[in-house]
């Protein structure tokens, strides 16, 4: 069996690099064009290493100027406006509501750059996108028929998807917390929108889930075309592993095991537990280990020192 550590997304910027952003406040929510390439890519770097040298062997590239967590995604498309602050499902942390006035459309890369850029400094580097949760989290004043809204926004996916892979990536991974709260006709409609994701795409395709268990999305979610499946084993722990065992499940499994959202650490016996237990009921022969969500929260010392520890722990 090899056990992969990896991150899930978001990782704390430098205190440096904060101080940055606060000087050209406002700018950046335009992506790249006002942050000096120079200032980010050293910023960029040094989050790198922090991964690399704690242990992390699939690395993200920290989502360093994403200024309003999966949402940021929603800046680059056209069709999208930016609206009031609401509360980012249970977290003490807001963002701003996309709000889809006009019909969506690819306006250029969305995050093809950013990833090229890391792309460059460490080849091991998992691109973040997501369909569903921007759809869940967004407020529709064009389409007024979901599917048709969640389906135009899987066809721009693809389209960046396609453009990362010809930067390089060949590992894509769709975050969906939304997914665990939905229905099954919504389970349905995102199962169809990442095959059109995933369309003409040679990548390894991720999807990651968080924030509580997946009993929600089982069995259905075994049918979706994706080649590891991520669960939360921090606020899902009992009831994740249930599901394990009942449905034998055969994909992959990127497993949360660290708390993304708390600075204490684990103790590496209980992360080895936690591990073990998953390793006794999973059948394939690759298990990636993770925090359950993205660091950007935690103090930077803080996160370098929780990824270290998860990665001693596999040793």
């Amino acid at each position: 069996m090899e056990i992969i550590p990896t991150t899930i997304g978001s990782y704390p910027r430098p205190d440096w690099f904060k101080e940055y952003l606060k000087r050209v406040e406002g700018l950046q929510k335009e992506g790249m064009n006002e942050i000096e390439k120079g200032e980010y890519k050293k910023a960029l770097a040094e989050i790198l290493n922090e991964q690399k040298n704690a242990g992390i062997k699939l690395l993200t590239d920290g989502q360093l100027v994403w200024q309003n967590m999966l949402c940021h995604l929603c800046t680059r498309i056209k069709g999208f406006e930016m609206s009031g602050l609401i509360r980012y499902f249970d977290n003490n942390t807001y963002y701003l509501m996309p709000r889809a006035t006009t019909k969506l459309e690819r306006r250029g890369d969305i995050i093809a750059e950013e990833f090229r850029l890391a792309h460059e400094i460490q080849p091991e580097i998992k691109a973040v996108i997501s369909c569903f949760t921007l759809v869940e989290l967004s407020k529709d004043e064009f389409y007024k028929n979901k599917k048709e809204f969640i389906m135009d926004m899987a066809k721009i996916m693809n389209q960046e998807v396609r453009k990362l892979v010809e930067n390089g990536a060949e590992y894509i991974q769709i975050d969906e917390p939304s997914l665990l709260y939905a229905g099954k006709e919504d389970l349905e409609i995102t199962r169809e929108a990442i095959e059109v994701i995933h369309r003409g795409v040679e990548a390894k395709f991720f999807l990651a889930t968080y924030f509580r268990d997946a009993e929600a999305i089982f069995p259905e979610i075994l049918d979706f075309p994706v080649d590891v499946l991520g669960l939360d084993f921090v606020e899902g722990y009992e009831k994740n592993l249930e599901l394990l065992r009942e449905y034998r499940v055969t994909k992959e499994i990127q497993a949360g095991i660290v708390d993304g959202r708390n600075t204490k650490i684990e103790g590496r016996d209980d992360i080895k537990e936690r591990i073990n237990a998953i390793l006794g009921i999973i059948d394939s022969d690759v298990l990636y280990v993770s925090p359950n969500t993205g660091l950007e929260f935690l103090p930077y010392q803080k996160a370098s020192e929780k990824l270290r520890t998860m990665c001693d722990s596999v040793i």
